[in-house]
């Protein structure tokens, strides 16, 4: 297949399955946007300050998400602009513009587009253009940039000295943390048709987890690349390509020496992390982040349905479909409470027992397209039109 034309058709389908319309005819939509749900709210969120970061993210995909340590959060706009605020108060701490820098020479914009991730004292940036940004996280100067194989869609992340890169093209690569140096790369066949996604890799006992676009779950050792196992959490049927798309785009969650993952057309698995060996899986389709908390994992599936499931059995707790095909989110967990955000801005609080809505905000009239980020005190959210929201956390953690 034309490499533009996969792109296109990659990009196309993406945004068909994301917003539910019909892809072979030119009658109305075969699914439709719920409708905001009406409740009579429980609990009342406060947003403690908010900023604005720049232009945003506008209509592009991406996988920008602000992070925090005791003292500043850090967030990126998709042109290349970095800032830092004040947990405390929001007051800006400094702030880089890396929209004119030399690497975009011959690009649109940065086009930063994974992370930001923040490991020790520097922040690592991934962009559109195969490359990786690292900035000291006092200052905001640039430290090194690195090129690579392929777009950086999902954020980088750090252990012991390597920052590990998933590129669009599967490429696993690893670089040196302080010189941003190629250690090792581990390369992954792509099927011909995929999401607009790449997983950001998680990291366990000296090993790397990962998903990818032809429906596994892998494990690589940190230090060398070497790959150790490899288990299918989805596999691909149907007549066509489309039928068959079968990404593990979200980032696997570890606990205890199990992985759960979650991937588009399979399964909800749960994985032995040293064996690779399934422990159970469920039937739910998905392409956002999990979360866990107490003895639940908590999920948005493709159509925007919210579960709760035990995950020592997998058995449904609860489920909640009244958000259906509003672009929902990821989950985030807020104390007592879940939150996702939808596409037409609201960000919606449910009550991690019973699956019932208990708040609802409107931060966004362009809409929201990552779960916010969960601090100590609060929770951190980046709007696709450049808002940094800082909204307080329940006070009480009742489980």
């Amino acid at each position: 297949m034309n490499k533009g034309l996969k792109q296109l058709i990659t990009l196309t389908t993406t945004a068909l399955l994301l917003s539910g319309c019909s892809l072979f005819s030119s009658e109305e939509d075969v699914v439709k946007m719920a409708e905001l749900p009406v409740f009579e709210a429980t609990y009342q969120p406060q947003i403690a300050w908010q900023k604005s970061i720049g232009s945003g993210v506008d209509k592009y995909y991406s996988q920008l998400q602000p992070t925090a340590d005791a003292n500043a959060v850090y967030v990126a706009s998709r042109d290349g602009e970095v800032k830092a605020f004040s947990v405390k108060n929001g007051s800006q701490l400094w702030e880089t513009d890396f929209s004119d820098h030399e690497s975009n020479a011959l690009n649109r914009s940065a086009r930063f587009s994974g992370g930001v991730h923040l490991a020790l004292d520097t922040l690592y940036i991934g962009t559109e253009n195969a490359q990786v940004f690292a900035l000291d996280k006092e200052t905001g100067d640039l430290k090194w940039f690195a090129k690579v194989t392929g777009e950086v869609i999902a954020s980088p992340v750090y252990s012991t000295g390597l920052v590990v890169i998933h590129t669009s093209r599967g490429d696993l690569i690893a670089l040196d943390s302080a010189t941003g140096e190629q250690q090792w790369v581990l390369n992954n066949k792509q099927p011909n048709l995929t999401l607009r996604g790449s997983a950001t890799p998680a990291i366990s006992q000296g090993g790397i987890i990962y998903g990818r676009a032809d429906g596994f779950v892998s494990a690589a050792l940190l230090n060398t690349g070497q790959p150790l196992w490899q288990l299918p959490v989805a596999r691909p049927y149907g007549a066509t390509e489309l039928d068959r798309i079968v990404d593990a785009d979200m980032k696997p969650v570890i606990r205890n020496g199990i992985i759960y993952t979650l991937a588009y057309n399979g399964n909800l698995v749960a994985i032995d992390l040293l064996k690779g060996t399934q422990i159970w899986e469920r039937k739910y389709s998905g392409f956002s982040d999990i979360a866990l908390a107490g003895a639940s994992i908590f999920l948005s599936d493709y159509r925007g349905y919210i579960y709760a499931v035990d995950r020592s059995s997998g058995d449904e707790i609860w489920s909640n479909k009244q958000l259906a095909y509003r672009n929902v989110t990821g989950v985030t967990i807020a104390n007592e409470y879940i939150v996702v955000g939808d596409g037409e801005g609201y960000l919606h609080w449910i009550d991690r027992d019973s699956g019932e809505f208990v708040a609802q905000q409107d931060l966004d009239s362009d809409g929201l397209y990552m779960q916010p980020f969960a601090g100590r005190d609060y929770l951190y959210l980046q709007t696709r039109s450049g808002k940094l929201i800082a909204i307080e956390k329940p006070s009480i953690n009742k489980k």
